[in-house]
């Protein structure tokens, strides 16, 4: 097109000197010089506007492929200015989009990978898609299962386990784990349409802890009850007691002085009774600080007899020493007494043993008899107790203790016969 017009402003400029004769030469050659400038004006901006075209292409096309990083350059002269600025805005605001998006989904990767709650994605065809941490952990060893059939990780786990997870809906169920004990869970599972594909997710999360916890403040507010009840009645009881003593003396009575003798003695020992449920009840929050293990043994040593079987941890742990060395007193206690009948011949073996990655392993075991079922079952309730004096205390006190450290206790009957206490203190 810029080529026609110059062919045709020469051409004119030609004619105009062959029809006005009188024009010098120098009047040809200024028209031809403002032909080939104007030509030139023409041709630039048939380029720039090639080149614009070219780059709004190209914007649009990175665009497309989801490059928003992407920017025209404006030029103040250009008639499409305002386009691009519109360009360049919707780009920046789709750069920023973008990144808000991409935060949002590393927090929510986060937080899924934190969680304890079991969380897995199964798609149409039965292939786990997305899998947390907790769920690797939980099925294949702390391994990737993305891409796995559900079918083939299934494969690995207890019958009664994948019979309960073919549940809809919400549910709860309780499975034994390698030890034998009962395991509460609350499964979730429900659909999901991602991309227009259905999906199937699923939410599992052990409740047995905080069943446990639960259970723990319900006997707390019983025996907060308990006690205040009781002490409301001690407390005048033992006043007129003690007034029932001075008459008895006065009166010269020695009967009437061994009856409130006796009452004041049985006071006194409901009042300890008392006393030591509250210690359950208004335990204090650790007061955590390196345990030396050397020493602590040392003092355990000099109250009940045992023998080490392992190696003393040179790896510390920060922890309340008094609450700890309260607890493993009371079970070496506690397997000595199961010993009583064999003599000198009992041996009381102690084994701390340290995972790493996780925290430390305290086994305290005994020859003695075990523990029957039921016994097991309910050994950690406050109130319950095998012994014609126990208060049923001690092992529910070890028990709030070790919880509060965020570990475990447990028991299981030997093999070779005898009682097994595991204590399960983790790293900070």
């Amino acid at each position: 097109m810029l080529l026609i017009v110059f062919i045709g402003q020469v051409i004119f400029s030609v004619a105009t000197y062959m029809f006005v004769e009188h024009h010098p030469w120098w009047i040809l050659s200024a028209g031809v010089g403002l032909n080939i400038g104007i030509a030139y004006v023409l041709y630039k901006k048939d380029k720039q506007r090639k080149n614009a075209d070219r780059s709004l292409e190209q914007g649009l096309l990175s665009l497309m492929d989801s490059d928003f990083s992407v920017s025209i350059p404006i030029d103040r002269n250009e008639n499409r200015q305002a386009v691009f600025e519109l360009f360049n805005q919707c780009a920046d605001k789709l750069r920023k989009e973008r990144q808000h998006l991409y935060q949002r989904e590393m927090l929510l990767d986060k937080v899924l990978n934190t969680s304890p709650v079991i969380t897995f994605l199964v798609d149409v065809n039965q292939k786990v898609i997305f899998a947390n941490r907790a769920a690797e952990l939980m099925f294949n060893h702390g391994n990737s299962i993305l891409g796995y059939r559900w079918s083939d990780v299934c494969a690995n786990l207890n019958a009664d386990f994948v019979q309960a997870l073919q549940q809809n809906g919400e549910s709860i169920f309780t499975l034994k784990d390698a030890h034998g004990e009962e395991q509460a869970w609350h499964l979730a599972k429900s659909g999901v349409r991602i991309h227009q594909a259905n999906n199937t997710l699923y939410l599992l999360k052990s409740i047995t802890n905080e069943l446990s916890r639960q259970e723990v403040q319900t006997w707390k507010k019983v025996i907060r009850v308990i006690s205040h009840e009781l002490n409301n009645s001690i407390a005048p009881i033992s006043s007129m007691c003690h007034s029932g003593q001075l008459l008895a003396q006065n009166l010269e009575e020695p009967r009437l002085d061994r009856v409130f003798g006796s009452i004041s003695r049985r006071v006194g020992h409901l009042n300890e009774f008392i006393k030591g449920y509250g210690a359950l009840s208004k335990l204090k929050m650790p007061d955590k600080h390196p345990i030396d293990w050397r020493i602590l043994l040392e003092q355990l040593g000099t109250l009940y007899k045992f023998t080490l079987v392992t190696e003393v941890p040179e790896v510390t742990i920060s922890a309340d020493e008094h609450q700890i060395e309260q607890v493993l007193i009371n079970v070496l206690k506690n397997a000595h007494e199961a010993c009583t009948d064999q003599g000198d011949e009992h041996v009381v073996l102690l084994a701390i043993n340290v995972d790493v990655q996780n925290g430390i392993y305290i086994e305290v075991s005994d020859s003695g008899p075990g523990m029957a079922p039921e016994v097991l079952e309910n050994a950690l309730l406050p109130f319950y107790s095998t012994k014609h004096s126990g208060t049923g205390l001690g092992l529910a006190l070890c028990r709030e203790i070790i919880e509060a450290h965020q570990g475990k206790l447990s028991f299981r009957n030997r093999k070779t016969g005898g009682l097994a206490v595991s204590i399960f203190l983790p790293f900070d």
